[in-house]
């Protein structure tokens, strides 16, 4: 790296940049960046162009300011830019493309930061370009960690973002949910219910809201029109809510219930009155479940009643393919309610284990528990080590810097390696155990929900059948009278067809066990 002398006095672009993140997860804020580029400029003899502050993430290219910066470069207002860190200029392929471009037509002299200047040398260059595309890197990491982290809240059922009106973010344990408002979820409930009673049009049931009720949005603002209509519109309010483009089923309270919500859409004229899910009262538990296997389309069920020869009305279930398909001639034939009963629990005892077998499995896994923690324990001492001696580094050049032993920029230099020891311990302290104990938490449920499934199946109602199939997986088929399902993580471990019977003592696993 090329520490050549900066001409002094000349112009130099003053650039300092955040993302749009939570503030408390910001490297350093704006101000921070300008106090520290300041001294930059001052200790260069430079004549700074000072730049409004970037609040907007260099994931993607189109920064209005930064482009303008660069423009302004073009035309030769400027060959330098001080930034607090080189990778505040850019953190996309096409922005780091632009600025190397510069340093190599002589348009920019150099990047200065306050521990190190890039000059449009080929070392620094390089370098440079390598910074960059780490950063890149770093960024892409950053996003695939986001994206398992809100997949781990789906798994838990946990709504991802901000709470919405009648709603307010709360942290249960380790975790973070949704619960209800006490003030606005009543008021909501109330809406709803009168919109239910199809009274009223948007306009009058807005009026009765907000004048009548008092009802507010989270900044405590009377409730728009606008705000009142999205909120009755919204199935998070009924336990779904859709983030990713998909949507998920909500673990928290509901304000509204599923029934309530779909009354208040037909008698506000939002949707058309839907068809009941029963004949003469009764509820279908396998329709909407499952899916036909030779055209993709719904399984539907109906009620036939068949007076037999003594005289007496009996009903029978059926369950077909809706043959909706216009490309796909389908075939598949009806299937009474009691074979197709049958066949479904023949696939749930697929993945039945025992009383006795799921203590073995706890029992086994909590000793894979103490083991992971006995391990875990020895680093923490080391963790807890190298944090002390990192705190102590810092308060001697601390020390140093009060006395005037060392400047500003050696401070900053030197400190930053240790700043960074003691958040990597910090986190690892932090995190300590909470994992492997939330996954011996997630072993346990699955172990005991298992437990004799095919019985409880058997012996549960037509709404339990219904929940036990969607708790197993989501993509049950029916096809040529035979059921189908690819079972949810980590359900297909246990599945009698995926692994053999006897999987606790197999004898090329253990040469010492019986065969």
């Amino acid at each position: 790296m090329s520490y050549a002398t900066i001409m002094p006095k000349s112009k130099c672009f003053v650039y300092s940049r955040k993302s749009q993140d939570r503030a408390d997860r910001q490297v350093l804020s704006i101000p921070g960046q300008t106090k520290t580029n300041k001294k930059t400029v001052a200790f260069h003899n430079l004549i700074p162009i000072y730049l409004p502050g970037e609040e907007q993430s260099a994931y993607y290219p189109g920064r209005p300011i930064f482009d303008d910066m660069i423009m302004r470069i073009e035309r030769g207002e400027a060959r330098y830019i001080v930034v607090w860190d080189a990778k505040r200029v850019a953190r996309n392929p096409k922005d780091a493309g632009t600025i190397i471009q510069l340093m190599s037509e002589g348009k920019l002299l150099a990047i200065i930061t306050s521990s190190a200047i890039y000059h449009n040398t080929p070392d620094d260059m390089f370098t440079l370009t390598l910074m960059l595309g780490l950063s890149k890197k770093e960024s892409d990491d950053t996003s695939v960690g986001v994206k398992r982290g809100y997949e781990t809240k789906y798994e838990r059922k946990e709504y991802p973002t901000y709470a919405p009106t009648g709603y307010i973010n709360v942290k249960i344990g380790h975790f973070r949910n949704i619960a209800l408002d006490e003030e606005r979820a009543p008021l909501i409930l109330q809406v709803a219910e009168a919109a239910a009673g199809g009274r009223y049009d948007l306009d009058s049931l807005w009026k009765f809201a907000r004048n009548d009720l008092g009802l507010t949005s989270r900044a405590n603002n009377p409730i728009s029109k606008s705000t009142l209509y999205d909120m009755l519109r919204n199935p998070m309010y009924k336990g779904y809510f859709k983030h990713g483009g998909t949507w998920h089923v909500g673990d928290y309270p509901h304000i509204i219930s599923p029934d309530l919500y779909d009354r208040v859409q037909v008698a506000m004229g939002w949707a058309k009155k839907r068809t009941s899910h029963t004949t003469k009262g009764r509820f279908y538990p396998f329709k909407g479940v499952l899916i036909c296997a030779t055209c993709g389309f719904n399984v539907t069920a109906y009620t036939k009643d068949k007076v037999l020869a003594n005289g007496n009305e009996e009903s029978y279930v059926f369950y077909t393919c809706t043959k909706k398909s216009k490309t796909v001639k389908c075939g598949e034939p009806q299937l009474p309610n009691e074979e197709l009963t049958s066949t479904i629990k023949a696939n749930v005892s697929n993945f039945e284990i025992s009383g006795e077998t799921a203590e073995q499995c706890k029992a086994m896994v909590r000793n894979l528990f103490d083991d992971h923690q006995s391990h875990q324990n020895r680093y923490i001492e080391v963790w807890q080590h190298d944090q002390q001696q990192a705190k102590k580094a810092l308060n001697t050049l601390d020390q140093k810097l009060e006395t005037g032993v060392i400047t500003d920029e050696r401070y900053m230099a030197r400190s930053a390696k240790h700043e960074q020891t003691v958040a990597r311990t910090t986190e690892l302290l932090e995190s300590s155990g909470k994992d492997a104990e939330r996954w011996l938490e997630l072993a346990d449920e699955l172990f005991t929900s298992v437990t004799n499934i095919g019985e409880v199946f058997e012996m549960a109602d037509e709404q339990e059948k219904r929940e036990l199939m969607l708790y197993l997986g989501s993509n049950w088929t029916l096809g040529n009278k035979k059921v189908a399902l690819t079972p949810r993580e980590p359900l297909s471990l246990l599945c009698h067809n995926s692994y053999e019977s006897d999987w606790r003592a197999r004898p090329d696993l253990n040469r010492r066990s019986p065969p």
